[in-house]
């Protein structure tokens, strides 16, 4: 067996242990069930109609990863306030009315006060995550989100997890654990990018390999690296189609631009190399502890084996061994 296998293994390791995990999973649900229930109840004694939910993101995705050490993780769950589709958006509740609205709902449902983002209520949990509401209104075939800067925007959470769920559909799942490896290793490497924002570049740039997870790997960064030679973007494939880098830093350009030049060159050269130790300090360096240790091929274990057993025993000055 030759190390490509031991190498997929490894990455197949990798992706179980960075893929989030059963509690974790669990933790999400029964924070967003429990708010949907209190946001629902609130509502009700303000007379006002209940809302509807949709779960969106990257638990949607199935792309979530397990964070480093104590960082938080979320899940994203869609408010469509109801009532207003068939009124003029003249008529509709202003975005920070429904912000209110919200965050006066889930207000003492934890310990933690809610926290009001332009974009979302956060409900911050003990347990060491979050749970982000997005708040929408739905009119015919469009659907608004409530910005508290920009006002009613169009905004459909649904069409994007379509879109990438498409991208599976097509190309299968080693889209999906392209996704997980980036996300982790922009983790590790403190690397500026949002889960999004990797989402769309990998599912846009995807290499499929029938080979293994690194072909995969190397062949979507170097395509990804093609496209920021001449185009720095990452316009989001659905409306309002909004390049997302827009608002990145000078500095943030420049260290995205190196990172992604870096992994190419790391993995090219973990593809390039015979010796499994070197291969492991290669992979470390790029995802580091997460990632398991290669295993050596039976024969090279054997042969360490050998060389163990068969060196001389040291001499002591006396001429007798040790």
């Amino acid at each position: 067996m030759g190390n490509k296998e031991n190498i997929q293994k490894a990455f197949n390791k990798f992706n179980n242990t960075i893929t989030l995990s059963g509690s974790k999973r669990d933790n999400l649900i029964r924070g967003r069930n429990g708010l949907r229930n209190t946001i629902k109840d609130k509502f009700t004694e303000k007379d006002r109609l209940q809302p509807k939910f949709h779960m969106q993101g990257s638990f949607a995705m199935k792309t979530t990863i397990n964070p480093i050490g104590d960082k938080e993780y979320d899940i994203d769950d869609g408010v469509y306030i109801q009532g207003y589709s068939d009124k003029d958006m003249s008529e509709w509740p202003s975005t920070t009315t429904v912000h209110t609205w919200v965050k006066d709902a889930v207000q003492g449902y934890t310990s933690t006060n809610p926290i009001d983002k332009n974009t979302c209520v956060r409900v911050v949990f003990a347990e060491n995550y979050h749970v982000d509401l997005p708040i929408y209104i739905s009119k015919n075939e469009d659907i608004y989100l409530a910005h508290k800067e920009n006002g009613w925007s169009i905004s459909d959470p649904k069409e994007f997890t379509d879109w990438f769920i498409d991208k599976i559909k097509i190309y299968g799942e080693q889209v999906r654990s392209n996704v997980k490896f980036l996300k982790a290793w922009k983790d590790y490497k403190n690397i500026p990018l949002k889960g999004l924002e990797i989402t769309i570049l990998v599912a846009e740039n995807f290499y499929k390999s029938t080979d293994n997870d690194l072909n995969s790997l190397i062949g979507t960064i170097a395509n990804i690296n093609k496209k920021f030679k001449y185009n720095f973007t990452c316009r989001k494939p659905v409306r309002p189609f909004e390049d997302l880098f827009e608002k990145k830093s000078e500095a943030q350009h420049d260290q995205i631009i190196e990172s992604f030049k870096k992994i190419e060159e790391q993995l090219n050269k973990v593809a390039n190399e015979e010796d499994v130790d070197k291969i492991n300090d290669l992979l470390g360096a790029i995802f580091g502890d997460r990632f398991p240790k290669v295993e050596k091929n039976k024969e090279e274990q054997e042969q360490e084996s050998y060389i163990r057993t068969s060196s001389p025993a040291i001499l002591r000055n006396d001429g007798h061994s040790a």
